[in-house]
């Protein structure tokens, strides 16, 4: 309990959220300082070795586009014969947009089912997709990770 005649001050909303980052600036700065790890270096050293790579801000930007989706599964008409084909790599092209625009993809399993998949399909699948989900952009997002994967291998 405060003491009679005391005010207590209490940091909210805005205040409170200046306070918090510039704690937070003197602190990555004091440990950069010092030589420990922040930012991307820090990033990659944690999660390098499950194979997620960094994103760029443009790429981060897309991201929301890419997880649009909500699974009709309208881009999969047509794609039995791919499907077939691929004995198991290409499940389908929903199932490549789920699986490679959630939580942590496998880029290099992303990669080799499209490899069933030509450009001009995916452009066609682009203008049926009620939710717009630029499947073009997609797969040179994933074919990109795939490429970084295997230069840091």
């Amino acid at each position: 309990m405060a003491a009679a005649g005391v005010k207590r001050i209490v940091a909210s909303g805005r205040a409170l959220a200046a306070m918090v980052l510039a704690i937070a600036l003197v602190r990555v700065l004091f440990l950069r300082a010092f030589g420990v790890l922040t930012g991307l270096p820090l990033f990659r050293q944690n999660y390098g070795p499950d194979r997620l790579p960094a994103v760029d801000p443009e790429e981060r930007a897309q991201m929301p586009r890419f997880s649009a989706c909500f699974a009709c599964g309208r881009c999969d008409i047509g794609e039995g014969e791919r499907v077939r084909a691929s004995n198991g790599a290409y499940p389908g092209m929903m199932r490549f947009v789920l699986a490679s625009s959630r939580s942590m993809p496998d880029y290099d399993a992303a990669e080799r089912a499209l490899a069933f998949v030509p450009e001009d399909v995916l452009r066609d699948k682009e203008a049926i997709c009620p939710a717009h989900v630029p499947f073009t952009a997609l797969a040179r997002f994933v074919k990109k990770k795939a490429a970084m994967m295997r230069e840091e291998a």
